[in-house]
C-alpha cells in the first residue's frame, strides 16, 4: 500500500453561509495539509481557504453551477499547527463538495 494513501483522511463541503465556514476541525498538534478538494457553487460566489482566519488561498471567483477539483501529491495548502480548516465565501450561497487530507 501506499504510505500517503493510507494516512488519507476525507471530509464533506456542505458551506452555505457568508463569511467562514468550518470544514476541518482543528486538531491538536497537528496541521491539515490538503492534498485534492473539489467545490460546486449553486451560484456567483467568491471563496477562500483558510487556515483559523489567515488566508493560505487566493480568492476564487467561482460562477453558478461552476467548480473546481485540483489535486496534488505533494499537498495544495495546510493549515498551522493546531488550526481548523475554513472555507469562507463572499455571500450565501451553496458550495458543496469533498477533500481529502492528511494530518501532519
Amino acid at each position: 500500500m501506499n504510505y500517503l494513501f493510507d494516512r488519507m483522511l476525507f471530509a464533506d463541503i456542505d458551506a452555505a453561509a457568508s463569511g467562514a465556514n468550518a470544514v476541518i476541525a482543528a486538531v491538536s498538534g497537528k496541521s491539515i495539509r490538503v492534498m485534492c478538494y473539489t467545490v460546486v457553487a449553486a451560484a456567483d460566489v467568491t471563496i477562500t481557504w483558510k487556515s483559523g482566519s489567515t488566508a493560505i488561498s487566493g480568492a476564487m471567483d467561482l460562477p453558478a453551477k461552476g467548480g473546481t477539483a485540483p489535486a496534488s501529491p505533494l499537498g495544495m495548502m495546510q493549515t498551522a499547527e493546531g488550526a481548523a480548516l475554513n472555507l469562507t465565501l463572499n455571500g450565501a450561497v451553496q458550495v458543496s463538495g469533498h477533500v481529502g487530507y492528511i494530518l501532519i
